[in-house]
């Protein structure tokens, strides 16, 4: 007994083509973002949205049958099962069955959400409704993890899936309610199609265009909400930002805005070995990023300014360099200039959220040695580096935050003064060094400042007395007793937008962050003729008593200041911000500092050149060793082989397994074995040398990944895509344009079968090819133009066509239905008739139907469904 159908083939094909086709092209965008994000899914977008392709093609079609669903999909669950039986029993290796899972998996997954969709679509008339519910509240989740919280970036998100849960529910619902049998009905609904995209467009273009205001208001209150919450809040400036990959990094750049955005959350943990004389009392510095030299007028940024003279930043990748290795500038400790009051400090950094390409440390730095996390620290540090610095002996975080009436501060503070008050003036830097840094805009804004500057300042004699006299006026109060500069992270704007923000903040609000106390000051100062840069990275706070030298520093304590030049002494930090309670009071961190970690007896560096998962095996091209901290290299690389069967495979996103490792890698491998202790280097000896004493194979600890420059690279760019402002018009335009262009597709399908069967017409050369591509396109070409045969015979149909147009179609379809169904061969005139009727036919058929009507009968995609759809009455 035959299955019943529940749709007719004709409203299959709507489904497939109206409802699954945009269904599956949204699906591929979605996973072609998902893919952006996880690592996991492999960058496999194209076959992964063909998953879901599959399955909803194959319900609509499986499911135009009188199949129960309940049944059907414990099938496909079972098949499900036994696929993944066969993948644990015939995968080899135990990674390539862990990966070939997770294939199926997705596979898995995806499918089954297309079966669902084209079961929903097929046979349930409210399933639209929770698809497209489920659609937005699944976009939801993605923009509040991975977006910055901006209207452009909302609205970019949501306008296409907005616009495809109308068009689906919209298009559903038409194809539920179609009558088959009514001729124009196709005409009909792509019209209501056509008429529906272009109304919507119009009204989400409207609505966007009139409400601009409304969106920028709701984004900017809440954005503020959500950086309470440690979100990125792109509202607003943030002295951080946050990559792609979930990781922080300092800025190069701050802009002065409205509102500063701050987080909660771990940025990394230092270990600093700076104390004061006792040898007990930790010394804590702040840690600098960056210096900003440049400031741009229209934008009212703070820049960095990578041609500044005598340039002391040290900016390695840590991610770069092999691990135990070390990469050294000598060079930026000479362009300090500075040979008074001078040390070597040194400071280790684990990374919590900090990305792995930063470095961050103490001024001036020279040194980066990444170095090895400890197993038990691995789940909460990704990576770290050992950093050295060329510290002055008058910096400290004591020292330049505003003390605020502590009398030992102000101790500390005053010995540190007097040091300074050797330098009397700047007669002795250079010419060029000092125009640099003492450049300043020239317009009336800015010599208002530069009054203000004279005023405050007029009775200092000495430059550190200059930049006291600074920092006392915005400690200072107004002559109600109230302090007349107060920290803010919401100051607000001047009314004229091209107004001077500093301006605004030093005349009128007096209320401000940490950009506008060092911006503000940093002018004051080259106002004055005092060299000054702006220094940004993170403030410190000593606020643990278990563990001295060691310090956490938290997403709100990234922060802004000063730094004066003193010839001698070089770049000395001042912190001019009115302290912000909030952050000088976070709560006292309780976690537990990585202590007591191992160093390395052996350390080899180089390019894998086979991996064995099995016996936990690797064989490395070596050319650089570190043998008990000495440095072993060599031209030509040595193959070794390398026991990891105990040891942790990483990359500077955290650990991954041995199976990540491959041919061609280059890595660094690690060794804390007992029986490497007391093997040491002799002083004559080689690579090759230290080599021989070294076990074969050698008993390995830690495995670093180094990646590629290149990919690296790929990265950056991509990461600076990602930062690039959404230009929602273009959103929406760009939406627009896909739904046009598909509309335009499926409206061209007709003529493209049309111009193929055209051609196989007129290119046949075989009299019985010849008579068979012709009646094809003849009957193909009549059916766009309405006239279909419906339940009408071979010969009636031909003879009516003849009757409406004069032409000689009931003679051809003669001689087709000889061909078709009698073994007899044609006679000559019979075989004329087949040569000379179908160009003479179309000409004529051209010559009567006036073009304006052929296109349009052309584009009516239901007249191609019920070509190819067999009559329901035989």
């Amino acid at each position: 007994m035959p299955i019943g159908k529940v749709h007719s083939w004709k409203k299959v094909v709507a489904q497939i083509i109206l409802l699954a086709i945009p269904s599956a092209a949204l699906m591929y965008y979605i996973v072609w973002k998902a893919n952006s994000f996880y690592n996991i899914l492999q960058n496999d977008w194209l076959m992964q949205g063909s998953y879901f392709a599959a399955g909803i093609i194959a319900a609509i079609i499986f499911y135009s049958y009188r199949f129960r669903f309940i049944t059907t999909t414990l099938v496909l669950l079972i098949i499900y099962w036994i696929g993944y039986q066969a993948i644990g029993n015939y995968a080899v290796g135990e990674f390539d069955a862990f990966f070939a899972s997770i294939k199926f998996l997705l596979f898995a997954i995806l499918f089954t959400i297309g079966w669902l969709t084209g079961f929903g679509l097929s046979r349930t008339r409210f399933y639209t409704i929770f698809w497209s519910v489920f659609l937005l509240a699944s976009q939801a989740i993605i923009v509040s993890k991975t977006s910055d919280f901006k209207a452009a970036t909302i609205i970019g998100n949501f306008a296409p899936i907005l616009a495809y849960a109308f068009y689906i529910i919209f298009t559903a619902e038409l194809i539920r309610n179609m009558n088959e049998d009514e001729k124009r009905f196709g005409w009909f609904i792509i019209k209501r199609l056509v008429g529906f995209a272009v109304v919507l467009m119009a009204i989400l273009l409207g609505i966007l265009m009139t409400f601009n205001a409304d969106f920028k208001a709701i984004e900017k209150e809440w954005g503020n909400a959500k950086a309470n919450y440690d979100d990125k809040n792109s509202g607003s400036e943030s002295m951080t930002k946050k990559n792609k990959d979930g990781s922080v990094s300092n800025k190069d750049q701050t802009r002065l805005t409205s509102s500063l955005s701050k987080g909660k959350r771990l940025v990394f943990v230092a270990k600093l070995d700076n104390f004061f004389s006792d040898k007990r009392t930790p010394n804590p510095l702040y840690f600098t990023a960056y210096y900003y030299t440049k400031f741009d007028t229209l934008t009212q940024t703070f820049e960095t300014d990578p041609a500044m003279p005598a340039n002391d930043l040290f900016r390695p990748d840590p991610s770069k360099i092999p691990i135990y290795f070390a990469k050294t500038d000598s060079a930026v400790i000479k362009n300090t200039n500075a040979t008074l009051s001078r040390k070597v400090v040194t400071a280790e950094v684990y990374k919590v959220l900090l990305a792995p390409d930063e470095y961050i440390a103490p001024s001036t730095a020279f040194f980066c040695q990444p170095i090895p996390v400890g197993e038990e620290y691995k789940e909460q540090y990704k990576s770290a580096y050992r950093a050295k610095m060329w510290v002055s002996d008058l910096n400290s975080a004591y020292f330049i935050y505003n003390p605020a009436g502590n009398p030992v501060l102000e101790q500390f503070q005053e010995a540190r003064f007097q040091t300074l008050r050797n330098v009397k003036d700047f007669s002795a830097l250079d010419k060029k060094m000092k125009d640099y840094y003492t450049f300043m805009p020239s317009n009336k804004e800015y010599d208002s400042l530069k009054a203000l500057a004279l005023r405050i300042t007029a009775n200092a004699k000495t430059p550190v007395d200059k930049m006291i006299a600074i920092r006392d006026y915005f400690l200072s109060k107004d002559e109600f007793d109230q302090p007349l500069y107060k920290y803010s992270d919401n100051p607000g704007i001047p009314g004229i937008p091209s107004a001077s923000k500093l301006n605004y903040f030093l005349f009128e609000n007096r209320k401000g962050y940490c950009a506008y106390f060092a911006g503000a000051t940093l002018f004051m100062l080259r106002a004055i003729g005092v060299p000054s840069r702006i220094a940004a990275g993170f403030l410190t706070i000593d606020r643990s008593s278990k563990n001295p030298g060691w310090y956490w520093f938290y997403e709100d304590q990234a922060h802004a200041w000063v730094q004066v030049y003193f010839p001698g002494y070089g770049w000395i930090d001042f912190d001019t911000t009115i302290p912000d309670v909030n952050t000088q009071q976070a709560p006292q961190p309780d976690e537990t500092p990585p202590l007591n970690m191992q160093d390395a007896y052996f350390v080899a560096d180089g390019f894998v050149t086979a991996v064995d998962t099995v016996a936990k095996r690797i064989k490395l091209d070596v050319n650089r060793v570190l043998f008990h901290d000495k440095d072993f290299e060599t031209n030509t690389a040595k193959n070794i082989e390398l026991d990891v069967s105990i040891a942790s495979i990483s990359k500077d996103t955290g650990t991954v397994p041995l199976g990540t490792v491959k041919k061609g890698m280059h890595i660094t491998a690690a060794s804390y074995a007992e029986a490497l202790k007391d093997i040491r280097p002799a002083d004559d000896d080689s690579l090759l040398s230290v080599l021989a004493k070294v076990p074969n194979p050698a008993p390995i600890d830690q495995v670093k990944i180094i990646e590629e420059e290149n990919k690296q690279k790929q990265k950056d760019a991509q990461q600076a895509t990602a930062d690039q402002p959404t230009d929602w018009i273009k959103v929406l335009w760009l939406s627009l344009a896909v739904i046009g262009g598909f509309a335009i597709l499926v409206l061209l399908t007709p003529w493209f079968i049309w111009q193929y069967y055209h051609a196989a017409a007129r290119g046949a050369k075989d009299g019985k090819q010849k008579a068979f591509n012709s009646h094809r396109a003849v009957m193909f070409y009549l059916n766009q133009l309405g006239y279909s045969r419906n339940n009408t015979g071979p010969q009636g149909f031909a003879s009516t066509i003849d009757q409406q147009f004069k032409t000689n179609f009931a003679s051809f379809s003669n001689v087709y239905q000889k061909l078709k169904y009698s073994s007899l061969p044609l006679t000559k005139a019979e075989e004329k008739n087949v040569q000379d009727f179908y160009a003479p036919f179309i000409q004529s058929i051209r010559r009567q139907v006036p073009f304006k009507t052929r296109a349009s009968r052309f584009i009516n995609i239901y007249n191609t469904i019920a070509y190819f759809t067999p009559s329901k009455n035989k």
